[in-house]
């Protein structure tokens, strides 16, 4: 129950009248201090015996009841927004997981599609060049050859043998760097 003093709190003295102007009840000191012009002072025991079985009781009593709904329906009414907004906050992560599900499994099919590629790739260019490269070791070897006789013919061939030699030396190093140009040509 609501705590109501029964004594005036600026003069400590029992409250007795009732003004009607104000709507509060007064001592007999308020009355030459603050309700002096006022014209509606009734006894405080009259305005009490109709107090309760009056009509603005019964208002009174509808308005807080009224208001108490109102606070019970908001609160019910904010409840209800704070469970769907949590509903819609956990669908929302579970979009965004599964989103990201998507896209991880896109990009690793995109780097598999990639890496496989680079590897294909890779091995057409190796069977490529390795063919090539075993020409030019091949060649390499026959050129190491070709020095080794040219260094033996220097020392021991009689003249003619060096003529002709010399000869067939200069045709395979020309056919030799006729082939190194080749390779660059196709290489650019």
């Amino acid at each position: 129950m609501l705590e109501i003093s029964s004594q005036c709190s600026d003069h400590k003295k029992k409250f007795e009248l009732y003004c009607s102007c104000h709507s509060c009840p007064c001592c007999v000191q308020c009355i030459t201090d603050k309700h002096q012009k006022c014209q509606d002072m009734k006894p405080l025991s009259d305005v009490l015996k109709q107090a309760k079985p009056s009509a603005s009781v019964h208002l009174l009593e509808k308005d807080l009841n009224d208001v108490r709904q109102t606070f019970e329906e908001i609160t019910s009414y904010l409840n209800r927004r704070l469970k769907t907004n949590n509903i819609q906050k956990l669908k929302a992560a579970d979009q965004i997981r599964s989103m990201r599900k998507l896209i991880d499994i896109y990009f690793n099919k995109l780097e598999k599609d990639i890496l496989d590629d680079l590897e294909s790739k890779q091995l057409k260019l190796k069977s490529k060049i390795n063919p090539i490269l075993q020409q030019l070791t091949q060649r390499a070897n026959e050129i190491s050859q070709l020095q080794s006789e040219f260094s033996k013919m220097t020392k021991y061939a009689t003249e003619l043998q060096m003529y002709a030699g010399l000869r067939e030396i200069k045709k395979i190093t020309s056919q030799a760097a006729q082939d190194i140009e080749d390779l660059k040509t196709k290489a650019n």
